[in-house]
């Protein structure tokens, strides 16, 4: 099959449930569904060579970021340079060791195996050996690492750290920060380019065919399944999928209970990650704790303006918002209101985007305690907000990700179903 084109049987989409007949696609189409008209497929032009160059760029400059000097900090004569290693370093061993682990987890450890997984597979497409024993399992890994690599936000984490810095000390930006500049760039461009659609249909192939008795229709009403990791349509008969033999549900099981105990778990935890310091910065021997909002309020007063507005919608309003969205989005299913479900589905989209932005504070404060420490002069470490804050944005994405948009739809059918009924 050309990498140009795009021959698939129907799918259902991910958001709304509803059948896609897929028409035979060329290079530098999108196919978007019929009711939702969310983004079903994309096919671009050379897009495994695209892929294998940009994950093997991505790798390399990487490499380069952790090999010399991040970033450097100077004050009273007193100088302090560290590496990208030397933010997680810092965290891992002389401070919060669970902090640590999970920043290390989302800067190094899941990027690197997106990216190497990426790289082999856009590689064996080139090649055209497509059947290895390892191709089913990158497939399916991709679609879970993908919302957690958080490199594009600590990049941002780092432009802040910078503003703050410069109120206090002289910074130097070190070769690492560019090269990390040029691999989040890469990494982005790699993950746009990466559709689940077609990596399963150039692999493995069409998906089996179905007979589609009504053409306007959810797959759930037409006793039908469609796989949201490769988008293959199944009969609802079947436990698991069969192109890429994962177990598939007509609905994420509990969603709606398992949203809600983890947004229980998330506006608990978000009052200590206020009331709390989440820095605290030891100056000639007087300490003083920081808390977001102070955070905030100390860069409005050093006049940056733009910085400090990011810190407050990332960091205070975001998850917020997305825990009230997300509960009030639960509530419409059992106590459905008459806006449309296409915009309950967009807020929930928007919930989801967004959500990620608020560790952005929590890289701020990992690379201000890896920089500033210069002995009795000043030193930085995290406070104890910082692990319930960071508790809390995983918490509310965990909470995204269980909540399954097609319920909204559901019960847009069922109201529908009981007005033309009476």
């Amino acid at each position: 099959m050309s990498d140009d084109t795009f021959i698939e049987n129907e799918t259902a989409c991910d958001c709304c449930d509803w059948v896609n007949t897929i028409p035979p696609m060329q290079h530098n189409e999108r196919l978007r569904c019929e009711r939702c008209k969310h983004p079903i497929v994309t096919v671009s032009k050379k897009t495994a060579q695209l892929l294998l160059a940009n994950s093997s760029a991505a790798i390399v400059l990487f490499a380069l970021s952790l090999t010399y000097e991040f970033l450097g900090f100077s004050s009273n004569g007193i100088t302090q340079q560290i590496s990208l290693w030397d933010c997680i370093n810092a965290l891992l061993i002389e401070h919060f060791t669970a902090l640590g682990a999970i920043v290390s987890v989302t800067l190094v450890v899941l990027p690197l195996i997106y990216l190497f997984s990426i790289l082999l597979l856009s590689f064996s497409l080139i090649v055209k050996s497509k059947h290895h024993r390892y191709t089913r399992w990158l497939l399916l890994s991709l679609e879970t690492i993908q919302p957690w690599l958080m490199v594009d936000v600590f990049m941002l984490g780092g432009l802040v750290a910078l503003v703050k810095l410069k109120s206090l000390a002289e910074v130097s930006l070190g070769v690492s920060f560019w090269a990390f500049a040029a691999y989040t760039f890469l990494l982005i461009r790699t993950v746009c380019y990466v559709d689940k659609r077609w990596l399963w249909n150039q692999f493995f192939g069409q998906s089996e065919k179905i007979d589609i008795k009504q053409k306007a229709s959810s797959a759930r009403n037409q006793g039908l399944i469609g796989c949201q990791f490769c988008g293959a349509l199944n009969p609802s008969t079947n436990r698991t999928c069969s192109r890429c033999h994962h177990v598939i549900m007509s609905r994420k099981p509990a969603s709606l209970k398992r949203t809600i105990a983890l947004l229980i778990g998330a506006s608990i935890l978000y009052v200590p990650a206020n009331l709390f310091p989440i820095m605290n910065t030891t100056f000639l021997g007087t300490t003083e704790h920081s808390t977001i909002i102070g955070g905030v309020l100390l860069l409005w007063a050093l006049k940056s303006y733009p910085v400090a507005l990011v810190i407050l919608i990332a960091s205070v309003l975001v998850p917020i918002a997305k825990i009230l969205s997300l509960f009030w989005l639960c509530w419409q299913y059992h106590f459905a209101t008459d806006l449309p479900a296409i915009k309950k589905q967009k807020i929930y989209h928007l919930t989801e985007l967004v959500g990620r932005w608020s560790m952005v504070d929590i890289f701020v404060v990992a690379i201000l305690s890896a920089l500033v420490q210069l002995g009795t002069l000043m030193n930085i470490v995290p406070g104890i907000a910082a692990m319930s804050f960071c508790a809390v944005v995983i918490l509310t994405m965990l909470a995204a990700m269980s909540f399954d948009p097609r319920l909204v739809w559901d019960i847009s059918e069922e109201t529908k179903v009981d007005e033309s009924e009476s």
